[in-house]
């Protein structure tokens, strides 16, 4: 017994240790053994150090606690203020845009597709699919309105390009950012220029501008400032051109370095802001068509003008001539 090493030795004692043991010991940490750890019986791979202040009785109530109670140490603050604008639509625009847009029978819509070739050409062969009719890219299907998918505003995004950050110095754009910061309550982001144009003074990864997206309280908070304070207060503003829209539900209009001025965050201190830049908006919806979108946002307070644009969308009674066609018929 005197000559056989123990597999556990104490802390402090190391020339006893056998060979293997102390293979595995050298692909620990390089902390001393006489430190708080928790050793495993061999084979040893990791020492897992712990901190016996988490571990007392006081704070095991803390520990336990969720992240969205206040006595949690990781809980963090949100905005507490109820929402007007939010609260309209939830209670008042939601169920009346359900019930105006409700159709009987409604059916999918099928979008624009790839379509396969008709093989009358050997090199139609492995070759990929033709772009879609009347459309560069794919359009997505138009699906039954439910409650589930009753357009609403999602998100705001707010671009701003400042000339005199090409023309004069990329120092130009930090006013704007800082501008941006106050009208949103958001941090925006420097953008940079992409090519280089010697026609226009434009180098590569230039910063010619700020965007910004907002959501949520800060959301709706920008877009009642800017319908009911802002473009009521432009003379020469008519509307939102009906033109506006991408297909697909996003509305996007500019306001001129003119307009800016009337947000109450910049018009409280002109002379901290003595070039101003145009802002162009685009307002992100969860509606499937533009004229969703529109009557929606019409609902929260911006104002249309112009002739409606209807994209070349099929209706339900075209989808209906076309199965009658083929020999389907619908008993309503």
């Amino acid at each position: 017994m005197a000559g056989r090493p123990h597999l556990r030795p104490s802390t402090g004692s190391t020339y006893f240790r056998p060979l293997q043991h102390q293979r595995h010991q050298a692909l620990h940490t390089s902390t001393p053994l006489n430190k708080n750890s928790i050793s495993i019986v061999h084979p040893v791979h990791h020492r897992i150090r712990y901190k016996k202040n988490q571990l007392q009785p006081a704070y095991k109530d803390i520990l336990q606690t969720p992240k969205w109670d206040t006595q949690s140490h990781l809980f963090k603050p949100q905005y507490t203020q109820q929402s007007r604008l939010e609260e309209h639509y939830n209670t008042t625009i939601a169920s009346d845009l359900l019930l105006a847009n409700f159709v009987h029978n409604e059916r999918v819509i099928p979008g624009r597709k790839r379509q396969e070739w008709d093989g009358s050409s050997q090199y139609h062969i492995n070759r990929p699919k033709r772009a879609p009719a009347g459309s560069a890219v794919e359009t997505p299907d138009i699906k039954q309105r439910t409650f589930k998918n009753i357009p609403r505003l999602e998100a705001i995004w707010i671009h701003a390009f400042v000339r005199d950050a090409v023309r004069v110095n990329q120092e130009r754009a930090l006013p704007t950012m800082v501008m941006m910061q106050q009208i949103t309550g958001k941090k925006p982001r420097p953008v940079y220029s992409k090519a280089t144009v010697m026609t226009w003074r434009l180098r590569k990864n230039m910063m010619v501008g700020a965007k910004v997206k907002i959501q949520g309280p800060d959301m709706y908070q920008f877009f009642a400032t800017l319908v009911e304070v802002v473009l009521p207060r432009i003379k020469d503003f008519k509307g939102v051109e009906n033109t506006s829209g991408d297909m697909f539900g996003n509305i996007s209009f500019g306001l001129e370095p003119a307009d800016v001025k009337w947000f109450p965050e910049v018009e409280g201190s002109p002379e901290l802001w003595p070039n101003l830049a145009g802002l162009h908006i685009t307002l992100v919806t969860g509606a499937q068509t533009d004229p969703q979108a529109r009557t929606m946002l019409s609902a929260l307070g911006l104002p249309f003008v112009g002739k409606e644009r209807l994209h070349n969308v099929p209706s339900f009674e075209a989808l209906e001539a076309i199965d009658r066609k083929k020999g389907i018929v619908y008993n309503y």
